[in-house]
């Protein structure tokens, strides 16, 4: 069967930024509240360390990444049901990680080397790793899963509520192009 990719999304709308300059302080406000709200669960979760946080969750992410953009993946692995198994997700080195975190590729190593002793990544090939299948799954992951979710629906709210973003609905029958 060949795989589907999404390219566009039928939606009923999409959010969209208020134009000009009039509540970009308010933006800043409501972000930096919100990013302080996740920052602290995320110190909870790697034990004080972001940069072992940010290791950690660019190896989950990339190695989803090839696979969130085809349908079949997605419509799998859309939530937390299941653990996504090894041979699904694309593996990371230290220097991809290094790149993307924009932190020197020695702190990386020693972060990888901390989640592997920790077992919240295996190596899949040589110096190329992914999450450990069902790490995600943990009750302690899942309930910070629920509440980043909780934290990022208040910021949208806040956004929608003081005006710096508004409801634009889609042109009736036509899907509206992810960017």
């Amino acid at each position: 069967m060949p795989r589907r990719r999404a390219t566009t999304i039928a939606t009923e709308g999409r959010l969209a930024l208020v134009p000009g300059p009039a509540n970009s302080r308010m933006f800043v406000y409501l972000a930096g509240n919100w990013l302080h709200r996740i920052e602290r669960e995320r110190r909870e979760l790697y034990f004080g360390d972001l940069d072992l946080a940010l290791v950690a969750e660019l190896i989950g992410t990339g190695g989803v990444e090839p696979g969130m953009r085809d349908a079949g993946f997605r419509a799998k692995h859309k939530d937390f049901s299941t653990a996504i198994p090894v041979a699904e997700q694309r593996a990371m080195n230290a220097s991809s990680i290094a790149t993307a975190a924009g932190i020197p590729r020695e702190t990386v190593r020693r972060k990888i080397a901390k989640l592997l002793k920790l077992g919240f990544i295996v190596e899949k090939e040589p110096a190329r790793y992914v999450l450990k299948p069902g790490v995600l799954l943990e009750p302690e992951r899942q309930a910070a899963f629920a509440r980043g979710i909780e934290q990022t629906v208040r910021f949208v709210n806040e956004l929608l509520e003081n005006g710096v973003v508004r409801w634009e609905p889609a042109k009736k029958g036509k899907a509206v192009a992810r960017k």
